[in-house]
């Protein structure tokens, strides 16, 4: 097992075992000198039935039953010294590090033991079976999937592919099978799929390059095919005779936005294969119709160039990815993950059984690799698959994550051999109150348009710390962390962070440290260009040439902003907003960020606040966290009728006709904002504070369970009786979910 937090050491940011993706290996903790008394920590006052409050009733009924449950798992399962799993377990520790034993025994939960003998009665003589565990946050899979393959290699000898999402997880769960090293492979997807891949020829060589040697190959390639092709056939407004827009009547901005179009279109070619590379579809299907056309470029044709792309990026990705393996195109790692899943991939008979970790940020792609194809192949290569996730926590959506490929995927195995469905909703990390705010989530996810694809569970706060909650306007006792959906809100609550020390330093007020040590948790280079973003964009707003090729075709600041909003260009949003609030101080602000924040490098285990995304901070846990206010408003809307082809309807989603109109939280059908969110609130263990979007929602919550007068969805048309029993009949339907208790009620 790897190392535990020091008792005493002043370490904020640590380890867990549920979410290894962006995880890194932490250096040992340091012991950093604080003042003893730290800020009071303000209380929000107020709040209706929904508002969450710590409960020491609650706290201790959850504690006594795992209590029980660990005594009678102890007697079965053999108990140790170490027990780890008990209710005072609190995980704190980082990753192992080499050398690290991990062989100390664990004693399970009663849902991790159910899914450990479940494997167990699985022999090498009966392959095909898939087991998919939903596995909520802090909830210890990583654990289970050790103990489990402990077990199966104990019991049956399996042979395991133990499949992750990133190098680091790779290095760490190479640490945690040592002791079973013979029968367990680690590898992440990409190097499972190139390891086995059959080459078309005895004598091909594949060199995998990055997608950007790939892009510039194509624009090596086709630039002038393009640019012939937009001359001939562009259509949109103030062309002359040769097809080029033309600007003010200038020739040189005619040629200079015709390069940009060409531009674009060699960035929709490589989109369109890209977005091909995820699916399950063949070659042929590539290039049969305009479906796998990038859609951005589809809208581009219809609403602003006026004329029709017919099959021409299908067509250029087909004869792209044909050059990829005649030899003739370099190979990117997409690619030859999806050459595998077209039936180019031979795993070993001896390998029985794939465990698949984050299975919630697969491809359909990569699902039907490494699932769907192990358990309907040859009697002779068929494998048990063990497939681990939560759709709740898959937040990389614009990487071709899609969760519902998960939900959906018994739908394409053999209707004889069902798949084996299993939970892990136990959270060691915290304790009631803040798994109230991720049920309150969880709720929202599985009563709006997402609910076709989410498999609803609650969270139980199985840590015997209790938990606080506060409003926006408290402050934190430090060390704490900030987490916020982009970087640019870290760079402005940074700026705010420095700025509040100081007034606190000039009030005198205990528990403030002299230096306020600020660090930033991840890659230093993408704040770096978000600054060097907002200057070009201050130059514009100063009426100036910006200084990248990407901003100069903006005639005035005004300009980009209505292409920003036009065009949803949410990276650029926050930009704006940094301009508007800072004006002309803008490059002193930018400059003091630099250089109080950036260039002083502070670790992030030896500092006093943590700036993070919530996608760096997954993986991570934290004493005490804020959470910004850019993520998803919260809201409601009429409720559509039910999608029959939904994946885990359930009672408590169906449209209820005999009520008459139904309301739902409002949310798109795809993507993962609400599930940024979900990450956000569930990385503290102790002290959560949540912003006003959150507590919005809530307060709209009791004003309509309390018949407030003047209530509105859209601050214009006020809310009818029909509407408002509607939404009474939604919000009441949350109060299992906050005390933690799953029912599907009608």
């Amino acid at each position: 097992m790897g190392p535990t937090k020091r008792k005493g050491a002043s370490t904020e940011a640590t380890m867990v075992e549920d979410d290894d993706d962006d995880a890194f290996e932490a250096p040992p903790p340091k012991k950093v000198k604080r003042v003893k008394k730290a800020a009071k920590v303000q209380k929000r006052s107020g709040g209706g039935r929904h508002a969450v409050r710590p409960s020491s009733e609650a706290a201790s009924a959850p504690v006594a039953r795992l209590q029980s449950e660990a005594s009678i798992l102890a007697d079965v399962l053999g108990s140790t010294e170490d027990e780890e799993f008990g209710p005072e377990f609190i995980p704190t520790h980082v990753m192992p590090i080499p050398g690290a034993s991990s062989s100390a025994k664990k004693v399970p939960t009663p849902e991790q033991a159910e899914i450990i003998r479940y494997g167990a009665t699985l022999p090498k003589s009966q392959l095909g079976q898939v087991v998919r565990i939903v596995a909520g946050a802090g909830s210890g899979k990583t654990t289970t999937l050790q103990l489990l393959a402990e077990q199966l290699v104990k019991k049956h000898d399996h042979k395991i592919l133990y499949l992750v999402y990133n190098k680091v997880a790779q290095a760490d769960a190479e640490e945690r099978f040592r002791s079973i090293s013979a029968n367990v492979t680690c590898r992440t997807m990409h190097a499972a799929a190139l390891n086995y891949l059959v080459s078309p020829t005895s004598d091909f060589v594949l060199r995998p390059v990055d997608d950007g040697v790939v892009q510039r190959k194509i624009e090596e390639t086709y630039t002038d095919r393009i640019s012939d092709w937009l001359t001939r056939n562009f259509r949109g407004q103030n062309n002359d005779e040769s097809g080029r827009r033309r600007k003010k009547n200038n020739g040189h901005d005619a040629d200079k936005a015709h390069n940009a179009r060409v531009k674009l279109c060699l960035f929709y070619v490589f989109k369109t294969l890209e977005f091909w590379y995820r699916s399950v579809q063949s070659r042929d299907k590539l290039t049969q119709s305009d479906f796998w056309t990038y859609f951005p470029a589809k809208l581009r044709h219809k609403n602003g160039w006026n004329f029709s792309h017919e099959k021409f990026y299908v067509n250029l990705a087909g004869e792209i990815w044909d050059g990829m393996w005649s030899g003739s195109f370099p190979i990117n790692h997409d690619a030859y993950l999806k050459y595998a899943q077209l039936g180019n991939i031979n795993i070993p008979d001896y390998i029985t059984t794939v465990l698949m970790d984050e299975s919630q940020d697969s491809s359909a792609c990569q699902l039907d690799l490494f699932v769907t194809q192990r358990v309907l192949g040859q009697p002779h290569n068929r494998k048990n698959v063990f497939i681990v996730g939560d759709a709740a926590q898959s937040i990389y959506y614009f990487r071709g994550a899609r969760p519902k490929e998960l939900a959906q995927i018994h739908e394409k195995l053999d209707p004889q051999r069902p798949i084996a469905d299993f939970r892990l909703t136990t959270s060691f990390r915290f304790g009631p109150t803040v798994a109230r705010v991720a049920n309150t989530l969880l709720y929202m996810k599985a009563h709006s348009p997402q609910a076709k694809d989410f498999n609803p569970y609650v969270l139980r706060g199985g840590s015997s710390i209790p938990g606080e909650l506060v409003g926006s306007d408290a402050r934190l006792p430090y060390p704490h962390t900030i987490i916020a959906r982009s970087r640019l809100m870290l760079i402005m609550r940074g700026l705010e962070a420095l700025a509040d020390h100081r007034r606190r330093l000039d009030n005198e007020e205990e528990g403030v440290p002299v230096d306020l040590k600020i660090a930033v948790n991840g890659n230093m280079g993408e704040y770096i260009r978000s600054l060097k973003d907002a200057m070009d964009i201050y130059q514009l707003f100063m009426k100036k040439r910006p200084k990248q090729e990407k901003f100069r075709d903006y005639d005035s600041y005004e300009d980009f902003k209505k292409d920003v909003e036009e065009r949803e260009l949410a990276e650029y949003t926050l930009i704006i907003t940094l301009v508007d609030t800072y004006l002309f101080e803008l490059p002193s602000v930018i400059a003091k960020f630099e250089e109080d924040i950036l260039n002083k490098g502070y670790n992030i285990y030896a500092c006093d606040v943590i700036l993070t995304t919530a996608h760096q901070a997954k993986g991570l846990e934290y004493d005490h966290v804020e959470v910004c206010d850019d993520f998803w408003t919260l809201d409601t809307q009429e409720k559509k009728p039910a999608n029959p082809r939904a994946s885990f309807q359930k009672a408590s989603q169906a449209t209820h006709s005999q009520h008459g109109l139904e309301m739902e939280f409002k949310l798109n059908a795809w993507g993962d904002d609400l599930n940024l969110w979900y990450v956000a609130v569930t990385r503290p263990k102790k002290l959560l504070k949540l912003p006003p979007k959150y507590w919005g929602i809530l307060e709209f919550m009791d004003r309509i369970n309390s018949g407030g007068g003047n209530l509105s969805l859209d601050e214009e048309k006020e809310l009818g009786v029909e509407e408002i029993n509607a939404l009474k009949r939604l919000f009441t339907k949350m109060d299992p979910y906050l005390q933690g208790v799953f029912l599907t009620v009608g």
